[in-house]
Order: C-alpha cells, then sequence, then structure tokens
C-alpha cells in the first residue's frame, strides 16, 4: 500500500471512530432531554384542548404546522407587530453575509421562485469571492502574527520569548474576536456568556445552527438606523472572525500533519530497518552460520585425524 493511501485510510478510520463517537455522547446528553420537552409540549396541548374544548385536534395540528414553517414570524404575528422589517437592509445584509460565507443559519431564505434562483447565482459569484477576501485577511492575520512574534518580550530566553509571544497572540485573538463580542451579544440579545460564547464559536466556524439569531428577538436597541448599525457592525465581526478561526484551524491541522508526518516517518524507517534487518540474517548471516558450521565441523574431523595417526605413530614407535 503507498503511503498516501495508507494515510488516507487511517484518517478516514480516526474520522469514522470519530463520528462515531459524537453520536454516542449526543446522544446520551440530548435523547433524554427531548423526551422531557415533547411530555412538556404535550401537557400543553392537552391543558390547551381541556381549556378550549369547542377546537379540534385536527384545527391545532393545522395551526402548529403552519407556525413551525416560519417560526420566527410567530412572534410578528402574536404580538400584532406590523413592522416586519427581517427583510429590511439590515436583515437583507445578514442573509448575505450568511449565503455568501456559507454559515446559512436557516432563520430566512426566500420564499419567492425569483428569489431562490436569484440566491443561487448571488452564492455562485459570492462564495468564491468571499473567500479568496478571507484568504487575504487570512494572510494578513498571519503576517500581524508574525511580526507579534518577533517581539522581545523576554530576549535573554528565546524559547520563553516565543512562549510568551504565542499566548499574546492567542489572548488578542480571543479577547477580540470571542470575549468582547460576547459581552456585546450578552447585553444586547440578553444571553447568558455561555450562550454568547457558544454563538460566536458556532458562527465563526461556519455551523450556523440558527438556534441563536443576533438581532431577532433583542429589545434594547429600537428600530431604524441604530438596530441597522449594530447588526452590519456584528456581521462584519463575522467577516472578521472567520479569518481568525480559519488560520488557528489552519495553524492546528498543519501541526497535526506535521506530527503525523514525523510518527508515519519514524514508522517507515524502523519498518525499513527491520526489513534490512531480516534480509540481512536470510542473505548473509544464516550461510555464514552454516559456513562456520561446516568450518568448525571439518576442522573437528581434522583434529580427529590426526589425533588417529599421531596414536598409530606412537604405537608403531613403541613396538
Amino acid at each position: 500500500m503507498e503511503p498516501g493511501t495508507r494515510r488516507l485510510v487511517i484518517l478516514v478510520t480516526i474520522n469514522v471512530f470519530y463520528l462515531c463517537m459524537g453520536g454516542v455522547i449526543f446522544s446520551h446528553l440530548e435523547a433524554e432531554p427531548e423526551r422531557a420537552r415533547m411530555g412538556k409540549l404535550q401537557s400543553h396541548i392537552e391543558e390547551f384542548m381541556g381549556n378550549y374544548s369547542c377546537v379540534s385536534r385536527d384545527v391545532l395540528h393545522a395551526l402548529l404546522k403552519h407556525a413551525s414553517q416560519d417560526k420566527e414570524l410567530v412572534s410578528y404575528a402574536v404580538e400584532n407587530r406590523t413592522n416586519l422589517d427581517r427583510w429590511d437592509f439590515g436583515g437583507a445584509f445578514g442573509f448575505a453575509v450568511s449565503v455568501v460565507t456559507t454559515i446559512g443559519f436557516g432563520n430566512m431564505s426566500p420564499s419567492t421562485i425569483i428569489g431562490k434562483i436569484v440566491c443561487v447565482v448571488y452564492a455562485i459569484v459570492g462564495i468564491p469571492v468571499t473567500m479568496l477576501m478571507l484568504s487575504g485577511l487570512g494572510q494578513q492575520l498571519a503576517a500581524l502574527s508574525n511580526k507579534v512574534n518577533q517581539l522581545k518580550l523576554c530576549s535573554k530566553k528565546p524559547l520563553v520569548n516565543k512562549v510568551l509571544n504565542m499566548v499574546l497572540i492567542i489572548v488578542l485573538g480571543l479577547a477580540l474576536m470571542f470575549g468582547i463580542p460576547s459581552f456585546v451579544f450578552s447585553i444586547v440579545e440578553g444571553w447568558d456568556i455561555m450562550e454568547a460564547l457558544y454563538f460566536c464559536f458556532t458562527t465563526l466556524s461556519t455551523i450556523g445552527f440558527g438556534d441563536y439569531i443576533i438581532g431577532i428577538h433583542e429589545k434594547k436597541i429600537s428600530a431604524g438606523p441604530a438596530r441597522d448599525a449594530y447588526e452590519i457592525v456584528a456581521y462584519v465581526w463575522i467577516l472578521l472572525g472567520l479569518s481568525y478561526l480559519s488560520l488557528v484551524i489552519k495553524y492546528i491541522t498543519d501541526v497535526l500533519v506535521q506530527n503525523a508526518s514525523k510518527v508515519e516517518r519514524k514508522t517507515l524507517k524502523r519498518f525499513e530497518l527491520e526489513i534490512g534487518r531480516l534480509d540481512e540474517l536470510k542473505n548473509g548471516v544464516v550461510p555464514n552460520l552454516r559456513k562456520n558450521k561446516l568450518s568448525t565441523s571439518e576442522s573437528s574431523n581434522n583434529v580427529s585425524t590426526a589425533n588417529d595417526k599421531n596414536v598409530q605413530l606412537v604405537s608403531i614407535n613403541h613396538l
């Protein structure tokens, strides 16, 4: 098996094992809470049906089905909000960012045929352009990190200096891309800090579950230019954060690949040495041992023959 194929098989095996492990872990963590939520929902439905016996289950099911098709509109309809601002400039800008960055929050999508066609064309053009821009931003961030890495915070000990520079880069990056945004989102959106950190990571890693969306249910900022500015700044943060997190992931990937290459080289070297040793035993050492045994047996035979001759001579002289 070629080295590249062997490495691919190992990576596929590790990935499948990791996915299976994730399935077991998340099934253990989320299955029971989901059953609990299902039980609570059923109890609410039964309570509703008991209080409003005039409503049939079919009508209620049809209502819930319509509501689940676009759950974000439910709050607008229930609260009787006439200002439907999801597709204003700020909301549409956020949708465009989620398309070209492939985050795909899932809270908004085109409902018209022409909108879906335009979205496909927009994504085909926008995704490569955005990837090129993010690559350029990543290169600039890498150059900036290299400059920071050249700082001499501890000039007497190069190793300590390198560690301090790396810690400085990580702390600054985490503070700017996770710490400060999480603090702002926790205040504006009303999330706790763990929910805000969770949103930051799932967004910047382009996972984009859509369970937390900025600017949907917040009421700290009034509608209008202030809210649009808040959403635009947040989406600019997403673009910068994508570059930073992709740089971090690339660094981790490079480290893993380098370590895997080192292990592979050491394994191949040991394997080659073992094969060489076996070849030596097969082609060189075993025949030599046989020759040595043969020469030893021949010499012993010669010695015994010489001894026999000497014995015969002594016997003749004695006579």
